[in-house]
């Protein structure tokens, strides 16, 4: 049986609970924070998404129960690729966050946000009009309406 111990010299025993608490759920969920390294951002051959999936697999194992990675999570790790110019990346994550959440707009709308990156505009038609399907989000319509003329 592991264990660990404290000695929280400016606590006292009404004080101490909290902290303790807050210590003690840290110690029986170690395995729970990702830990994700900027040598991990940087490189582009380095699969984030196995990464997250391989880190939430692990966690459901652990307690019990499916534990999927985030969607806005994911999202922002997608936009943070694709900002980088790491279109592989960005991709992988975007197609992800649709594998763990299908019926979200959101993760289309980011998907059609790298095809758009990457100059892909008939992706991108498809993407926006696949997130508009799901929900009605403005800034998309307005992005699938530009691409819709830009077409013609």
């Amino acid at each position: 049986m592991l264990f660990k111990h404290a000695f929280y010299e400016n606590d006292d025993h009404s004080s101490v609970r909290l902290i303790g608490e807050y210590d003690a759920l840290r110690f029986i969920f170690d395995y729970y924070k990702l830990k994700i390294y900027n040598s991990e951002l940087d490189d582009p051959n380095f699969k984030l998404d196995f990464l997250l999936v391989s880190h939430y697999n692990n966690v459901s194992k652990q307690i019990g129960y499916l534990i999927k990675p985030g969607e806005s999570q994911v999202n922002n790790l997608g936009y943070f690729m694709l900002n980088q110019k790491q279109f592989i990346k960005a991709e992988a994550l975007f197609k992800l966050n649709i594998t763990n959440y299908p019926l979200t707009a959101n993760c289309y709308d980011g998907l059609g946000d790298l095809y758009l990156a990457k100059g892909d505009k008939l992706k991108a038609i498809e993407s926006f009009k696949k997130t508009l399907s799901l929900k009605a989000i403005p800034e998309t319509k307005q992005k699938l309406e530009a691409l819709m003329k830009e077409k013609k």
